[in-house]
């Protein structure tokens, strides 16, 4: 008996140690937190369909709760007020609720009804009749701007959309005077995280005049307020919005026509925000000590995409979070928030804010490996027109285009090892 007990605490040491071990080894390539836990202690386990609808791990009870009563306010659709005219949803409008294009809070598909049409004339001014947005649907009494018809030029298996504007015949809409860029709702997931990084961190990615001689120069979008005041841009595609309060209310406005205050009140405003501040991020599919993992996660790096898609950001600290546990969290969103030259072939001639056609702001990886499941289907860049991971990657141009072609070279089964690890995210 004393026999059998003595051999099972050998057991149970050797495990201990060996535990010690992986877990030291763990910490020397990752660091003290766990890059499986993508949105640190906001990781939700969930890999469903329902991943990206869960609120964040970790809040308080009283947090929980405001976050459920957001939800409902997210879900709402709506409809024409009584009251002055304009009042309510509309007069013209691309979506009538948040949800209509943020299906389960993932991206949306490259359709109208999911997706909007940013349009600008050829010198950068906005199209007098339109404004820099098309709005495709109108209430009772009201027409839209413009008829939006999506179609698909594919060369190379690489395709392109074709948006065409159809309106009034004394509007000029025709490509020659008017770029448009078709856009679909990116995913909601850990924004509460990335509003939180502190700028000091962002901007320490930033090499706007490439002094390193990598290629690679990506640069803060500042964005001017009135009086001169200058705020880092973080939301959008572009990184048009500094906050998410702010990206929030021009989303109202702009694809919904809702003013706030006024149709939306301050109180609802502030729910809707706090819904995507209290999203958490699924963890990974697939622990770092996996063969997957550890080798695709090489190839990432000698391929050079960290650089842009830096893996790991961390929050501040501050009394003023909006929930406690987003403080002082490592998370592995893989992005610099930062705009970056991505080549002619995604260049749709459409400036914003002093981001010209060509430059988009670096989009996040996590939940990458979730898109189909949680959508239905795939659709990925600002557009939606790749298909695929691989597709996605074989449109990188610019200050990206090394990175792509040192992924033409690899072997095909180090395109298995690097996009199987990208499916994991």
């Amino acid at each position: 008996m004393a026999r059998s007990a003595r051999a099972l605490r050998r057991v149970l040491l050797a495990a201990l140690a060996l535990a010690v071990v992986l877990g030291f080894g763990l910490r020397q390539v990752w660091g003290a937190a766990d890059p499986r836990q993508a949105a640190g202690a906001m990781t939700v386990a969930n890999r469903t369909s329902a991943s990206f609808e869960q609120p964040a791990a970790g809040l308080t009870p009283a947090e929980r709760e405001r976050h459920q009563a957001a939800d409902v306010l997210f879900d709402r659709t709506h409809v024409p007020l009584e009251g002055p005219p304009g009042a309510g949803l509309g007069p013209r409008f691309n979506a009538a609720s948040c949800v209509a294009c943020h299906v389960r809070n993932g991206r949306g598909r490259p359709l109208m009804g999911e997706s909007l049409v940013r349009v600008a004339l050829r010198d950068g001014q906005p199209v007098p009749e339109l404004g820099r947005q098309v709005r495709d649907r109108a209430v009772l009494g009201a027409r839209p701007d413009a008829a939006v018809t999506v179609a698909w030029q594919e060369r190379n298996r690489l395709r392109r959309p074709l948006v065409q504007l159809q309106a009034d015949p004394s509007v000029d809409l025709s490509e020659r005077s008017v770029a448009r860029s078709l856009r679909v709702a990116p995913p909601l997931i850990g924004l509460g995280l990335l509003e939180a990084v502190p700028e000091a961190a962002i901007l320490e990615h930033a090499d706007p005049d490439d002094r390193d001689g990598d290629g690679i120069s990506g640069r803060p979008h500042w964005l001017e307020e009135p009086g001169g005041k200058q705020r880092l841009g973080r939301f959008g595609w572009k990184a048009i919005s500094p906050s998410l309060q702010e990206q929030t209310a021009a989303a109202l406005l702009n694809d919904m026509g809702l003013t706030s205050p006024g149709d939306i009140g301050r109180r609802e405003l502030d729910l809707i925000t706090f819904y995507s501040q209290t999203l958490g991020a699924p963890r990974t599919a697939l622990p770092a000590t996996s063969p997957v993992v550890r080798r695709g996660r090489e190839l990432f790096d000698s391929l050079q995409c960290a650089r842009c898609h830096v893996p790991q950001l961390a929050t501040g600290r501050s009394a003023a979070a909006v929930a406690g546990v987003i403080n002082g969290q490592t998370f592995w969103p893989y992005t610099d928030l930062l705009l970056h030259d991505m080549g002619v072939g995604l260049d749709d001639g459409v400036a914003e804010k002093g981001a010209p056609g060509r430059e988009w702001r670096t989009a996040p990886l996590w939940g990458l490996g979730l898109a189909q499941r949680v959508n239905g289907s795939v659709g990925f860049l600002h557009d939606g027109r790749a298909r695929s991971l691989e597709e996605a990657i074989l449109w990188h141009g610019g200050e990206a285009a090394a990175a792509r072609e040192r992924f033409r070279a690899l072997a095909p089964q180090q395109r298995r090892w690097l996009l199987g690890w990208l499916q994991q995210l």
